[in-house]
């Protein structure tokens, strides 16, 4: 028993020797482990500091960091509290460097690091890079914004032999939430930045004398919200919600006075835009766009432009008599747009415009005087006259309202409204043709008469076709916009048929008018007169007019040939006008010519039906 208890003894003493060997083991391992930790953070931490001081950046730019952590199996570096900015006095000069940045933020994330060539030749090479929540100030100045030296320019000479970034690959790239704020002073324009993420697959630099090339698998960008502040510019203000943007296969060639770029595809988006004229006169707002390269197509939703002040306001700012647009539109969308044409020869080339659910005012004001020294031209020559290459081949409106206000020469108010215009329009463009531009509308007035429209206008002459059908309606309906414009109104009638062909050229329009009304009744009511008068021009009227066209069975209807000039300060909206008035004066009260024409239709009339008779 007493040798069983000796060998209890020896193996208990020797379990904790064994105990205490591991222990101790444990403690100089961790402890060993602990410092070569530390050391290798510090050694990191200076390699990363070197890496960097080894860049001409670092002439311009300081890095600082609080701390570096790094986990050895992975090869992840992670640095606290970083912050780049721009030194108080250069290591050397760098003459064309107009612009700065300073980056504040409180991680970095590097991914896969190459720890060995990072210790030993104090080289960053990594696969992924994340920054978190950085905040960015931006001071820029001059038209091309030049924040770093590069290492090709004539002006410096590199007398520290500092190597520059020639070339630089990575397979990611994230920023994550950042914030910018950027001031230039020089043209006075600010912009902020906030929740700016950008994400950028296999990306890669390659700096070579007189060019920098960069690529991207892919490229990611959204933000939460921009807003820029221009002083001196057209626009004053301008604020975007949403914006994002993606980009596959990017390549970028940047020399010094250009930059040239291809892409496989790409597509933005962008919310709640807010535009605000440098005036502050007009405001300009949308709810979406949406871009797609891969489509071709861009689509716009919820526009609104509408001035800041009235209609009187807004004309005591002119001399002469302007008209000012204002209006809505519910969707417009750009079909088949050719964006390499666009991108790479400055040429506009869209298959279809596509306009829905659009309403317009136009106000103007006939008490000013008409600026005799301008001379618009018609839509023809007007489109041809844009200084870029453009060509639509179709245009497409619906649902599109019209309201026309003005100010008459006494004062009163006038308006006409259109609705439930459709528009079609095709070979809109700057290119050389024999074509005509044609339009086509469909449309009511006052929501009552039904109108259709054609025009084609020449593109190499100042003339255009007009082609113009009313369909039957209650005359009465248009009283609403017969008492805006003239002391009469119709007491009853009814328009039967109504067709226009004219032809306008430089300085008229002459054409043919085939007005059938029947049962026309008028009523005029001049203003400061007594009711008595008034019934008497009533009276009157309705003598000297034809209250039916054709007068009767018995006889042909009034088809009338009219001629007018041109009014020279004004557009071709005014001479359709004029001739519709025109051809309207001659069915009612014939000229010479017209009642000559007529009484020869009524005699070859006549034996028609005495021919049909006696057949």
């Amino acid at each position: 028993m007493e040798a069983d208890s000796s060998v209890k003894k020896k193996r208990s003493k020797f379990r904790k020797a064994i105990l205490w060997i591991l222990v101790v083991l444990v403690v100089i391992l961790g402890g060993g482990a602990f410092y070569l930790y530390n050391n290798y953070s510090r050694l990191l931490s200076d390699a990363l500091q070197k890496s960097f001081n080894s860049s001409l950046f670092s002439d311009v730019y300081e890095l600082k960091f609080e701390k570096l952590g790094v986990n050895l199996v992975t090869g992840n570096i992670q640095v606290y509290n970083v912050e780049l900015k721009p030194r108080e006095k250069p290591l050397a000069d760098y003459p064309y460097i107009n612009s700065s940045m300073q980056l504040r933020t409180q991680k970095i994330l590097l991914q896969h690091v190459d720890i060995s060539t990072l210790i030993k030749s104090n080289r960053l090479k990594l696969e992924k890079i994340e920054i978190l929540e950085p905040e960015v100030e931006l001071k820029l100045s001059g038209k091309k914004y030049i924040m770093f030296p590069f290492s090709d320019t004539t002006v410096v000479k590199d007398k520290s032999k500092k190597r520059p970034i020639q070339s630089f690959s990575l397979k990611e790239f994230a920023l994550v939430n950042a914030s910018f704020h950027a001031l230039n002073t020089e043209k006075e324009r600010e912009f902020t930045i906030s929740k700016l993420s950008i994400s950028l697959k296999d990306l890669a630099i390659d700096q070579m004398p007189g060019r920098d090339m960069a690529s991207n698998k892919k490229v990611d960008l959204s933000i939460g919200e921009i807003t820029w502040r221009l002083h001196k510019d057209a626009i004053k203000f301008i604020s975007i919600k949403d914006y994002s943007l993606k980009l596959d296969s990017l390549t970028m060639q940047n020399n010094p006075d250009t930059t040239i770029f291809h892409f496989a595809n790409f597509s933005t988006g962008l919310k709640e835009l807010d535009m605000q004229t440098g005036d502050s006169l007009f405001h300009l707002t949308m709810k979406s766009l949406k871009l797609s390269y891969r489509d071709k197509a861009i689509t716009l939703k919820g526009i609104s432009f509408k001035p800041n002040i009235s209609d009187a306001a807004m004309q005591k700012r002119f001399t002469w008599r302007t008209p000012v647009f204002s209006g809505t539109v519910g969707t417009l969308k750009l079909v088949d747009l050719n964006f390499d044409s666009l991108i790479y020869r400055q040429k506009i080339m869209i298959e279809e415009l596509g306009i829905d659910n659009a309403a317009v005012t136009i106000y103007t004001d006939q008490t000013k005087p008409i600026n005799m020294n301008k001379f618009p031209g018609y839509p023809g020559q007007q489109i041809g006259n844009i200084p870029i290459a453009l060509q639509i081949k179709k245009l497409n409106g619906t649902n599109i309202s019209l309201v026309n206000r003005e100010r008459k020469p006494d004062g009163e108010q006038g308006q006409i409204h259109i609705n439930r215009l459709t528009l079609n329009g095709q070979n809109i463009t700057t290119f050389p043709t024999k074509e005509l531009l044609s339009v086509n509308a469909d449309a009511y007035i006052e929501n009552k008469a039904h109108v259709k429209v054609g025009l084609g206008f020449n593109y190499n002459e100042p003339q255009f076709s007009i082609n113009a059908k009313v369909s039957p309606f209650n005359l009465p309906d248009l009283n609403p916009l017969l008492r805006s414009y003239t002391p009469a109104s119709i007491e009853k009638g009814k328009l039967d048929d109504l067709t226009l062909d004219a032809m306008a050229t430089k300085t008229g329009s002459s054409g043919t008018m085939k007005f059938l009304y029947s049962d026309l009744k008028l009523d005029v009511e001049l203003k400061n007169q007594s009711q008595w008068k008034n019934d008497v021009l009533s009276s009157v009227g309705n003598a000297l007019l034809s209250s039916s066209n054709p007068p009767s069975p018995n006889k042909p209807p009034r088809i009338v040939q009219f001629h007018v000039d041109r009014d020279m300060n004004k557009g071709f909206i005014n001479i359709i006008i004029k001739s519709l008035l025109a051809g309207f004066k001659e069915t009612v009260v014939m000229s010479k010519e017209n009642r000559k024409a007529y009484k020869e239709e009524k005699k070859l009339f006549r034996k028609k039906n005495k021919k049909d008779k006696q057949g």
